[in-house]
């Protein structure tokens, strides 16, 4: 800035050497060359200056983001469930994605020049003083009514954009929670009801309040580019009228030495403009992050860990290392306690069971004890290390053996044993790579009980003292249930010395507790051994005899395995510490990120794709496509009234530069008044009207800009992409991270939304500046077009090498992006799970190890922008040089010069620098914008499923009558590449027949129903329903017309009633009915809002066993003739299941039933039992048949399970 201030003091001297040439005053012809040289000097001075500035600004934005994203993450970490409920994981991503952004590079490229506004306009205003005297100071005026209606504006959109960020937020967690449901959404065929529900939030309420900011941002702009003009016009009002004497009269040298200056108090306008929406959106995003930042913790001081050491001395079998003593705790700080009056106990070599109905509060007493509820009395005190499995199963994005490992060293002789006592051998036989497979997100590529099996491996490699099992028993089938009762948590199981809190309704085991203990309503009603429970004949005693006597249950402890698994042993050669995982998971992060960039064998073993990324320079139809997407008329009245913009700023400097001339020829005034003053007014009238008309068809563009163009290619692009998503197949979603979706709806969209219209409306703006700087510069100086030629081949060729290089990091850092927002969204699903087992640690050095890679991109990515930059002022620098020189040597051969030509010459020469060092910016943030258009585009264009719709082949309202299902010759695979899941399948199924479809984990149980769905797509053979071929209908015609209640129950923020009935096509009355039917209705009757009782992200304020109830009133509400039940009691109490079954026994008479169960006697009275193994159909038969043979795959699976029993 103080460089900047010697740039109208040599324009000065240039001027008057012209001026006074062949003049008795004329300076000496070096004194020119001088000042012509001495501003080359000056800009190319101030340029290396600049971008030292901005390259030491950049440095500074990469570790603000860095702190930022990684004090989020820790944050994240520890929310209290209060501040998880406000802080959903949508708001979080965004916090991450947007807010840290934006306050980082606010604080980077913009606060430093909040400090050199104002100085800049100290420094123009006093030497407009030097040059006018009193008379500068008149615009003061001007300046100071501006400030407070900035101020208001501002206030006003800061409004707007918090509340569109709050918009966003909701957004980005709906589509969260749709891309972790899509499943489920294409079973009930319900795309059509979220693709409204996000429409609605984000054309309805975001772009709206977007449109709003887009407005109050047009006349921010009016004011800030009105204001020059007010206080050029009282400038040179007062000094034409009052005060030019001690001046004298308004020559060339004083019109441009006092418009440079002018302009110079213009940009510091422009800057402030610009900063003000970015401050805004800067001050919004910190004020999010300060709030989320001071959001409740979880409160670790009130669980009471205590460090264990077993190998000591004093260490001893009857050590108690779970104690709850007289525990109240609540979910939520205002909720009533969910659990009241807890004692509970669990000592070193022990296992409790703890039994109850659905709801009755066993999961909530498992998170009172790993500290994630709040505790409101009572003493909770834990001994030693904790490991967790949950009833939900948390899968990472990594190898099975990584998930197995959890950050411990690899012991391949304990690794054996633990992946054959959790009965997973087998399952990595048939994986492509073995444990060295990726398993998927959330496990998607495994089956319920698999991911089951992998969690509970987990915990037992985790070689803990305390083992929290929140019923992982029921996701796996009877016989292998058996084998990890036996090898793992029975007393002969690998964990028989370990202290074992087990959840579970799996009653043929519990003779084998030590304490059982049963809730009811929050409260333990109950507790007790087994021979003292049971012969006490209360409660406990009553839930086992529902289903297995006394006898029984002898039986199964007498004919129990004998053999005995070898406990853990914990030596220190064999062992990892708490405080050693963290020590080593940095190498262990190193190291997998150096296999994943490799191309190694393990290639084989991935489920997930790479991200895919563009090659070469943004293609024109991209570019194509953003113009129709804003409109084609749209785009060309913006342009219109942007060149009269142009022409009427450059109409208002030439006007100056006529007014400088006429005075200069003093005495030869034609066509105006003799009188000085009406001579003034008039040459300012004209002024001031061109300025104003410049500044109101400015003020249009920018409402064009942001109110039709931006708007309607922000919906445009938003509707398509999300189209794109809903509409792919399962497959997509199988080998794409959530992380990578969710960036393109967050970050990428953004950038499309706010950065791609302002770079390009800059870009435009920069442009026609710079067509009008050169036809000024080539018609006052014509020589300088000489240098035209070279200096647009030096460009061009810049440009070029620039291009290739900034793009291809751009895509990169978009791409490097995804796998930090994927771990983020990762570890925060799996929060309770990494607090359980304390790898906070662990998984920050992971987060920071993919944001390390994604700034070194970004880093390197401004760099190259710096070496443009470089080069590009140093064009801009000699056209300047260029320009005054020839101006000198014009004088100096020619004998004479237009000191007004010159002056108007010289001043858009300094406005070229300026320009080309902003449309640099601006080019780049356009091209950088235009690379997530590119990856938003790719999302439109993924391949799609079949049709939803086909409008000539669509069945009738009562198809299927009957229910009639019939395989014939049927073959599938989940994609291409991959091996046949299901072998030419074919069997038959009557109307109203009731058939159990069993086998093994992984025969294909499940695949079978995604075929009847069509989630997966036929490789051979029909599937028909009543005699009909399901795949010459469209897709909803299908899934509409069949009823599921799935494996993973699955539910969606909003309330009861929106997920039972997403469409309003049900009564109340039809509601409650199903609700009664479920055995739901009086718990949310309960409920204050009954119906309208809110559910919040993931129905996390429900238990599993109501999320799967809520699922099976949905399918009673719909009544289709087809109803499949995969493995829908599997997370449900027994006399629960008892009661579901009777109901679908009842409801469901008339209706074909098929039902995937783990619990063969949920399945035993059914008409006809299908028997898969390895993808084919082994059996099929009534039950009583396959019973009878000995031989049968199915009545080996009935021998394991009533073995247990």
């Amino acid at each position: 800035d103080l460089l900047s201030i010697t740039h109208p003091i040599l324009l000065s001297r240039l001027i008057g050497f012209v001026m006074t040439y062949n003049t008795p005053q004329a300076e000496p012809v070096e004194n020119g060359y001088f000042y012509a040289i001495a501003t080359y000097a000056v800009v190319s001075t101030g340029t290396f200056i600049l971008q030292a500035y901005f390259a030491n600004n950049q440095y500074v934005l990469v570790l603000v983001r860095a702190g930022y994203t990684t004090a989020l993450f820790k944050k994240s970490m520890a929310l209290s469930n209060n501040s998880r409920q406000k802080h959903n994981i949508g708001s979080i991503v965004t916090h991450m994605s947007v807010d840290a952004q934006r306050v980082s590079s606010f604080i980077a490229h913009y606060s430093s020049l909040m400090l050199a506004v104002p100085i800049r306009i100290v420094l123009v205003l006093y030497m407009l003083y030097q040059t006018l005297g009193w008379s500068a100071f008149a615009g003061v005026l001007a300046l100071i009514i501006s400030f407070p209606v900035t101020a208001h504006i501002s206030k006003k959109v800061s409004s707007i954009e918090k509340k569109q960020m709050g918009y966003r937020d909701e957004r980005i967690k709906v589509m969260d929670e749709v891309l972790s449901g899509i499943k489920i959404i294409k079973l009930y065929a319900w795309e059509s009801s979220f693709i409204k529900r996000i429409d609605k939030i984000r054309n309805s309420l975001e772009l709206a309040a977007l449109r709003r900011t887009g407005m109050f941002g047009a006349i921010l702009q009016f004011v800030s580019k009105l204001s020059p003009y007010i206080v050029s016009i009282m400038t040179f009002t007062i000094y034409s009228l009052a005060d030019n004497k001690s001046h004298g009269p308004l020559t060339s040298q004083l019109v441009f030495v006092t418009l440079m200056l002018l302009r110079m108090l213009k940009l510091p306008f422009e800057v402030v403009s610009a900063l003000l929406p970015m401050g805004i959106n800067a001050v919004v995003s910190y004020r999010r992050l300060r709030d989320f930042m001071l959001a409740d913790e979880i409160d670790f001081a009130a669980i009471d860990r205590v460090p264990y050491d077993r190998d000591s001395a004093k260490a001893s079998v009857s050590d108690m290392l779970v104690s709850v003593k007289n525990g109240t705790f609540k979910w939520l700080p205002a909720d009533e306690p969910a659990l009241v009056d807890i004692n509970i106990q669990c000592k070193r070599n022990e296992m409790v069971a703890v039994i109850g109905q659905v709801g009755s509060g066993k999961s909530s007493l498992v998170s009172a004890i790993l500290g994630d509820m709040v505790k409101c009395t009572g003493n909770v005190s834990v001994h030693g290390a904790v490991a967790y499995v949950p009833q939900q199963s948390w899968i990472m994005n990594a190898t099975l053996r990584d998930n197995i490992l959890f950050g411990s060293r690899y012991d391949e002789e304990f690794y054996n044993r633990v992946v054959d006592a959790c009965a997973l051998r087998q399952d990595m036989d048939v994986l492509p790579n073995g444990d060295l497979t990726e398993i998927g997100e959330k496990g998607i590529n495994l089956s319920g009980g698999q991911k089951m099996r992998v969690s509970l491996a987990r915990a037992v490699y985790a070689r803990a003292d305390v083992y929290i099992l929140d019923d992982p028993l029921a996701a796996v089938d009877p016989h292998v249930s058996k084998h990890i009762f036996t090898h793992v948590l029975g007393p002969n199981g690998m964990l028989q010395s370990r202290a074992r809190i087990l959840i579970t309704n799996a009653v043929q085991y519990l003779n084998y507790a030590d304490n059982i203990c049963m809730i009811q309503e929050g409260r333990i009603i109950e507790q007790g051994a087994f021979a003292q429970v049971m012969e006490s004949k209360g409660d406990i005693h009553e839930f086992i005899h529902k289903y297995i006597d006394n006898k029984q249950i002898s039986e199964s402890s007498t004919s129990s395995s004998s053999t005995s698994v070898e406990s853990i042993s914990y030596s220190p050669k064999r062992s990892i510490g708490r405080a050693d995982t963290a020590v080593v998971s940095r190498a262990l992060f190193q190291q997998r990120l150096a296999n994943s960039q490799s191309n190694s064998e393990e290639e084989i073993g991935r489920t997930t794709t790479n991200e895919v990324s563009q090659k070469g320079k943004v293609k024109m139809n991209v570019y194509r496509s953003y113009i129709e997407a804003c409109g084609v008329r749209n785009i060309v009245l913006f342009f219109t009234v942007l060149v009269l913009a142009t022409i009427a700023d450059t109409g208002a400097n030439l006007w100056l530069k006529h007014w400088a001339s006429e005075n200069d020829k003093a005495g030869k005034m034609r066509f105006v008044p003799q009188n000085a003053a009406e001579f003034a007014f008039y040459y300012l009238i004209v002024y001031g009207s061109l300025g104003l008309l410049y500044t109101l068809i400015s003020t249009v563009k920018s409402l064009i800009m942001w109110t039709m163009c931006s708007i309607q290619a922000s919906r445009k692009i938003h509707d398509e992409m999300l189209g794109g998503v809903m509409r792919s197949p399962m497959s997509f979603f199988d080998v794409t991270p959530m992380g990578r979706i969710i960036n393109r709806f967050s970050s990428d969209l953004e950038k499309c939304d706010e950065n791609l219209p302002q770079s390009a409306s800059n870009m435009a703006n920069i442009v026609t500046g710079l067509i009008a700087a050169a036809v000024i510069i080539g018609y006052t100086t014509p020589l300088t077009l000489v240098l035209a030629i070279p200096l647009t081949y030096f460009y061009l060729n810049i440009q070029r090498r620039y291009l290739s290089s900034s793009r291809e990091l751009r895509r990169l850092e978009s791409t490097t992006r995804s796998p930090v927002i994927a771990q983020f969204q990762e570890s925060i699903n799996g929060v309770s799970s990494i607090r359980a087992y304390g790898q906070q640690s662990r998984f920050l050095i992971e987060n920071e190890g993919h944001l390390g890679i994604n700034i070194k991109v970004n880093y390197n990515y401004w760099f190259v922008n710096r070496w443009l930059a470089m080069r590009l002022d140093a064009l801009g620098n000699l056209i300047v040089f260029s320009t005054s020189l020839l101006a000198v040597m014009s004088v100096h051969f020619y004998g004479a010069g237009d000191a007004a030509m010159v002056g108007l010459a010289v001043t858009y020469a300094f406005d070229l620098i300026f320009s080309i060092n902003w449309a640099v910016r601006d080019y780049t943030s356009m091209e950088n914008a235009m690379t997530h258009l590119e990856r938003i585009i790719e999302y439109t264009e993924l391949p799609s499923e079949a049709a939803n719709i086909i409008d000539d082949r669509r069945p009738d309202d009562s198809w299927p009558e009957q229910g009639m299902v019939e395989f014939r010759n049927y073959s599938t695979r989940y994609r291409d590449g991959l091996d046949l899941v299901l072998k030419d399948l074919s069997f038959r199924v009557l109307p109203r027949q009731k058939v159990g479809i069993v086998g093994r984990t992984g025969a294909g149980k499940s695949s079978l129903t995604l075929a009847l769905f069509r989630i997966i797509e036929s490789a051979g053979g029909q599937i028909l329903i009543d005699g009909e071929d399901i795949f010459k209908y469209g897709l909803f015609d299908v899934r509409s017309k069949l009823s599921i209640i799935p494996q993973d129950a699955v539910l969606f923020a909003g309330t009861v009633r929106d997920n039972l009935d997403p469409f309003n096509q049900y009564s109340d009355q039809e509601l409650w009915r199903v609700l009664e039917q479920a055995h739901l209705a009086d718990y949310i009757r309960t409920k204050d809002e009954r119906l309208e009782f809110a559910v919040t992200q993931n129905g996390e304020n429900f238990s599993v066993g109501q999320r799967q109830l809520i699922c099976l009133a949905r399918a009673l509400l719909k009544q289709a003739k087809v109803l499949i039940l995969d493995e829908a009691t599997a997370a449900i109490d027994n006399a629960t299941d008892e009661i579901i079954q009777k109901t679908i026994r009842t409801e469901f008479k008339n209706c074909t039933v098929l039902t995937i169960a783990h619990r063969l006697n949920t399945i035993i009275d059914n008409d006809m039992v299908l028997v898969v193994d390895g993808g084919r159909l082994a059996e099929y038969d009534t039950p009583q048949n396959l019973l009878a043979n000995k031989d049968s795959l199915f009545s080996k699976l009935a021998v394991d399970a009533t073995s247990q029993a």
